[in-house]
Order: structure tokens, then C-alpha cells, then sequence
């Protein structure tokens, strides 16, 4: 739909989108920031994302204070975007040689829409993800549990489903120690 309406127009309405969702996200990698966070990531590429993370906040820190005004926000992010994309569920540090999702139309950046979480090794978790996830793994248990409503074969989905979440938080689902 996207690409439909605006992304072909010559009004400039796709990039003005994509240039709020960098200040957006450079707004949650600052509180990120700010609150430590990346200092307490879980997951395949918490090191990374911690990386990246300290380094970005060289860069929107002064005087230990969070850079707000958007359009030197938006200036930051077009030249030291530290390629991490927060989500519900999980954290993409993106690095292209290591992702399971690629963009189709060539531009730089994960395709979130194609996200494979539990496989991916550019997934990092924040105390936010491992809640939702945990919350996602409840309902879906509760889902098996109710009577035999489900066809078979969503019960087996989702009994496989709730597995690897189960598997990957056992795995992934606590900051490394002495970081907690």
C-alpha cells in the first residue's frame, strides 16, 4: 500500500516517513541509552548491540544530556545510525552478512515484515523483549489449553511455535552474569 500511493510520487512523502521513523528510533536509542539498557542486553547480539550503542552515545550526548531538537537528532542518525531497530519482541542489531531478512528494493536496512527472531543472529534482547516474549509464550499456552477448538494442525503450530520460544528464552532470555 505503501509503495502504492506515495512511495512512487515525486511529493517526497516516503522519505519524510522514513526520516521520522530514524528520529523515532534514535529517540528509543537514546532512552536507551540514558537508562543503561544496553548495558543489560541479552541474545546473539547483545555484544554488538552494546557496541554500537556506546559508540552512538558519544554522539548524542553533551554534557551528559540526550540531543532532542529532531532535526539534529535526524542529522546524527543520517551520519552514525547505529543500525539497531527496537521492536516488541526483540531488538534487530542489523548487520546485512549475518540477516535472515533483506530489503527487496535494495535499500539498507532489515525488512522487518520478514523477520525471522528466533533464527536470526542479529536478535538482542532488552528486559522489554524478554516480557513481551514471555507474555507471547503465556497466551500461547493458554491457547493449547483451552478445549478442542483448534484444528489440529494450528494446535501443532502453535505447540511448536510455544517450543521455540520456550527453547530460545531458556537459551537467550537472561543478561549475561553480573549484568542484571
Amino acid at each position: 500500500m505503501f509503495e502504492g500511493y506515495a512511495g512512487t510520487s515525486a511529493s517526497g512523502f516516503r522519505a519524510e516517513v522514513e526520516a521520522e521513523e530514524a528520529i523515532a528510533r534514535g529517540e528509543q536509542l537514546g532512552d536507551l541509552i540514558t537508562g543503561h539498557g544496553h548495558h543489560q542486553l541479552a541474545g546473539p547480539a547483545a555484544a554488538e548491540a552494546e557496541a554500537r550503542l556506546i559508540e552512538f552515545g558519544r554522539h548524542v550526548t553533551l554534557h551528559g544530556k540526550i540531543i532532542t531538537d529532531p532535526r539534529r537528532l535526524k542529522r546524527i542518525m543520517d551520519r552514525h545510525d547505529p543500525s539497531i531497530y527496537p521492536g516488541e519482541y526483540v531488538t534487530c542489531v542489523y548487520t546485512p552478512d549475518r540477516a535472515l531478512c533483506h530489503r527487496r528494493d535494495g535499500a539498507d536496512g532489515p525488512c522487518l515484515p520478514d523477520c525471522q527472531p528466533l533464527a536470526c543472529r542479529n536478535v538482542a534482547l532488552t528486559s522489554a523483549n524478554i516480557a513481551a516474549l514471555t507474555r507471547h509464550q503465556a497466551h500461547l499456552g493458554q491457547a493449547l489449553q483451552g478445549p478442542g477448538v483448534l484444528a489440529p494442525y494450528v494446535r501443532h503450530r502453535l505447540g511448536e511455535q510455544r517450543a521455540e520460544i520456550t527453547a530460545f528464552l531458556a537459551t537467550h532470555g537472561q543478561p549475561p552474569p553480573g549484568q542484571a
